[in-house]
């Protein structure tokens, strides 16, 4: 399977969308008045516009298969002069542990690099055993825990971090 990781375009949003609706199909019964399909793909056109630059894709044979999303921010928790948060990473379900997600996370530690990042950091479900796994496999270190409240609830998710070394490597 030859994927590549190139930067994502507007036209790229309904492909995301598909992505994310396929990881997080909608439930039976809702208290949210808007579904992620009632949605459509206007927040990944608007997630491209406004982090131009920060969002990626993973393209096979010509097919958008996975996503990140990067966002010029700290947390408390991370030690860092210029943090950077991995703050979206999604693979179509039937890729999921192929090569796609590694190589998304290589070009979030690229960008890092290029970017003059030190430290990469994100926050992961405590529910998320193999999402909390790979990130451990690509030297990130749990820092501890906080709140997150989205779409109506609360959850704990487990921040961790990793350092980003000029070399090439991360620890």
């Amino acid at each position: 399977m030859n994927t590549a990781v190139r930067p994502a375009l507007a036209s790229d949003a309904p492909s995301l969308a598909a992505i994310k609706a396929a990881t997080f199909p909608p439930k039976a019964v809702t208290d949210e008045p808007k579904t992620q399909s009632a949605l459509g793909f206007k927040p990944y056109t608007e997630l491209i516009e406004n982090y131009r630059g920060l969002v990626y894709v993973a393209e096979t044979n010509g097919s958008i298969v996975g996503f990140l999303a990067l966002q010029h921010e700290g947390h408390p928790a991370v030690v860092g002069r210029n943090p950077l948060k991995l703050w979206q990473l999604y693979v179509a379900p039937a890729l999921h542990g192929s090569d796609v997600a590694s190589q998304l996370m290589s070009a979030a530690m690229d960008h890092a690099r290029t970017h003059l990042h030190d430290v990469v950091w994100l926050g992961v479900s405590e529910h998320n055993a193999r999402g909390m796994a790979f990130y451990r496999k690509h030297g990130f270190k749990a820092l501890g825990v906080h709140q997150v409240r989205a779409g109506g609830h609360a959850h704990q998710d487990i921040v961790m971090s990793c350092l980003v070394h000029s070399d090439g490597g991360s620890k």
